[in-house]
């Protein structure tokens, strides 16, 4: 009987804190806990031999109790059951922003009746004045309606809505909600009774999902990267102790037990964030591969990675996964658009390969030792997937469960004793997370750094105030700077990432800070109203004048110089990809015509293509790659040119009138579409540019 791979599977579910004063601001405890933290775990049952982890924030754990409990709501469901003919017209501005947050492709266009609103709600004011009180009702229907998980919609109260499609009742709204809190309130039970029977491990995550490192010392940064860090430099070790300490006792009120493992949040590593964990009596500890690599010396080979290391302290040991960067990134970013048998067959064809080259390399009896962690977050792509990734996971776990080549098992299960003492032990990790073994993400932009001074001076006015201040007060100061220390505000900071809800991540992070202020019976000084984000609106630099570049496509093309540009790094959400094809886009334009420069963070395959696609006054889309151009706008009056020239970068021009009355700015979104995929910039809805209308 030849010995079967372990393969230990990872959702990694969290979400920051969301409240401000009784309201949640944000939905997404809510939204993802009707769609994904159920059905995630649920779909295991059906799998009894399936082993998995299951790794849960408890900052997530927190709200789902209160949404369970119906001791809080948010800002959407407030929005949602206000009557639709009571709605006032900032809330319809507000359901216009909001209540079309999610893939347009996989939970709006199937739905005709929400299709037909989302295309009406593109020119706002005309949906706020024309919008009916039917149509404001159908849309606080759909969007709660559309976020209800493949588990969900086999109710029948849902599946006989699903079916209606249209004319919703504000009785039909309330009964959406009331199955959101019913799947709310199973999420924790369904992950218990899995626990109990073995089939699942559940581990957590620091208190408010902090990046652990930074905590202890900011400058553990500079292990990974050069760059400008805060300064003075945060260090408060002790709340980095907290938030571990905190963790497992709430885990321990929820699930009765002590946790084996703990995911750091992000990945975050380095020597003392692991002896903190040590000390804490955890037995396991997770990050991505390329940490690995970074702590090991040149001499290595690929497989090395599949070997679970043991991390070896003056505080004790600590067994150390390394995921697969490439096969968890296939399930994150790139499966979503393949059929789903297809999809299993790759993942498990390269599991399979894997196995092969251990043997190889190591021998077949050192499979008894190895293991290939996936891990990535067990909420965000779902939503990119047919019917919410659930006809892929069971071809998957199919495949996983039926294979003597094959075998699941549990993180813990798979860094038992036995199993650390195959590779060389550690002694040393270089501090950094799981995207680029580094800490970019959250510290060193100018942004960042604004956000952790705030930071360090709130803490150090608390810590200060702590002996004059009732233990009841001083713990609320502490707690708000708790919740300000988790990762989340950080990581839409600087210039890497974008969200329709930028703003509100930024007002929710300076509202803690001033709640600390508050407690701490001080002042909040006025830098902490205002705004951190130069510019909310996706960091967009306008044009300082008009240009009249000529289309090369060359790396050092000319006339560009004065356009407005944008940066495209890496992601476009919370989701983070390794292979983004752009990383910025410059614009501008003169007095007849627009242009645009994509430069590329990899040359353009063949099959690959962009879209600029506008929908404020017409409706138009060019669409160009290697060998293709096309320009369609709506109506089919219009007969305008598209000039492109691509090599390095793409260049591309096409006159003003295509884009309707455009005046003072554009309104655009970008669709690029891959071999693994499309994606869409922004995620949702459309970005402004301004547009420069004058010589100076």
């Amino acid at each position: 009987m030849p010995l079967p791979l372990k393969v230990a599977l990872l959702w990694h579910q969290h979400q920051p804190y969301y409240k401000k004063n009784d309201e949640f601001i944000l939905p997404w405890v809510r939204m993802h806990g009707a769609k994904d933290y159920y059905d995630l775990p649920a779909l295991a049952v059906d799998f009894p031999s399936l082993k998995q982890t299951f790794n849960l924030a408890p900052s997530l754990v927190m709200q789902l109790a209160d949404y369970a409990g119906g001791t809080a709501s948010d800002t959407v469901q407030r929005l949602s059951l206000t009557p639709a003919e009571m709605l006032t017209v900032a809330e319809k501005h507000e359901i216009l922003r909001l209540f079309f947050l999610c893939n347009g492709e996989c939970m709006i266009v199937p739905y005709e009746r929400y299709r037909e609103l989302w295309n009406r709600a593109e020119n706002t004011a005309d949906a706020v004045a024309e919008f009916t009180v039917q149509d404001w009702r159908d849309v606080q229907a759909w969007y709660n309606l559309t976020w209800i998980g493949q588990s969900g919609r086999r109710d029948e109260r849902i599946a006989a809505l699903f079916e209606k499609g249209r004319n919703f009742s504000e009785s039909n709204i309330t009964a959406i909600l009331d199955v959101h809190r019913q799947i709310i309130e199973s999420v924790i039970p369904v992950m218990r009774r899995l626990r109990d029977g073995k089939q699942i491990e559940i581990s957590v995550t620091p208190l408010y999902h902090p990046i652990v490192p930074l905590l202890i010392d900011s400058r553990a940064a500079l292990e990974a990267m050069e760059c400008e860090l805060p300064s003075p430099p945060f260090a408060y070790p002790e709340d980095a102790t907290a938030h571990i300490k905190r963790g497992i006792e709430l885990y321990g009120e929820y699930f009765d037990d002590t946790p084996a493992g703990m995911w750091f949040s992000e990945g975050g590593i380095s020597d003392a964030a692991l002896e903190l964990a040590i000390k804490s009596g955890i037995r396991w500890t997770a990050s991505d591969e390329d940490a690995l690599w970074a702590s090991l010396p040149a001499e290595r080979h690929w497989t090395d990675k599949y070997f679970p290391r043991k991390f070896v302290s003056e505080a004790g040991v600590l067994g150390v996964l390394f995921r697969d960067h490439a096969l968890s990134d296939a399930v994150g970013f790139v499966y979503s658009r393949w059929q789903a048998d297809h999809a299993a067959d790759d993942f498990c064809g390269r599991l399979r390969h894997i196995r092969e080259a251990i043997i190889e390399r190591h021998g077949e009896s050192a499979l008894a030792h190895a293991v290939v962690p996936v891990i990535l977050d067990g909420e965000n792509c779902w939503e990119y997937f047919y019917r919410n990734g659930e006809p892929f996971l069971r071809e998957l776990y199919k495949r996983l469960t039926g294979s003597p080549e094959l075998i699941t098992v549990t993180c813990d299960e798979a860094t038992v004793p036995e199993h650390l003492e195959f590779a060389p032990e550690l002694r040393h990790i270089r501090a950094g997370s799981w995207i680029n073994a580094n800490f970019k993400i959250w510290i060193g932009h100018r942004e960042d750094n604004a956000a952790w001074s705030l930071l360090r001076a709130a803490r150090e006015t608390v810590e200060k105030r702590l002996p004059e201040l009732q233990p009841e007060t001083a713990q609320k100061a502490l707690e708000h700077c708790y919740i300000a220390e988790g990762s989340d505000w950080f990581w839409w900071y600087g210039d890497e990432h974008v969200s329709e809800n930028q703003a509100e991540f930024d007002e929710l992070f300076r509202w803690n800070l001033a709640e600390a202020y508050r407690h701490a019976q001080v002042e909040p000084p006025p830098e902490v109203f205002t705004p951190i984000c130069s510019n909310t609106q996706h960091n967009i630099s306008p044009p300082a004048n008009y240009i009249s570049p000529v289309l090369s496509g060359n790396a050092e093309s000319k006339g560009w110089d004065q356009a407005g540009y944008f940066e495209l790094s890496h992601t476009t959400g919370t989701m983070h990809a390794a292979n983004e094809l752009l990383h910025r886009v410059r614009y501008g334009a003169d007095e007849k015509t627009v242009f645009f420069r994509f430069e590329f963070a990899r040359p353009l395959h063949t099959s690959e293509k962009i879209t600029v696609q506008s929908r404020r006054t017409r409706e138009a889309a060019l669409t160009f790659g290697i060998g293709q151009m096309a320009l369609n706008v709506s109506g089919g009056e219009l007969r305008s040119e598209l000039h492109c020239a691509i090599a390095e970068a793409a260049e591309v021009a096409v006159s003003r009138e295509v884009f309707g009355e455009v005046s003072e700015s554009l309104e655009i979104m970008i669709i690029i579409a891959t071999e693994t995929g499309t994606m869409t910039f922004p995620r949702s809805g459309t970005m402004k540019l301004p547009l420069f209308m004058g010589k100076q």
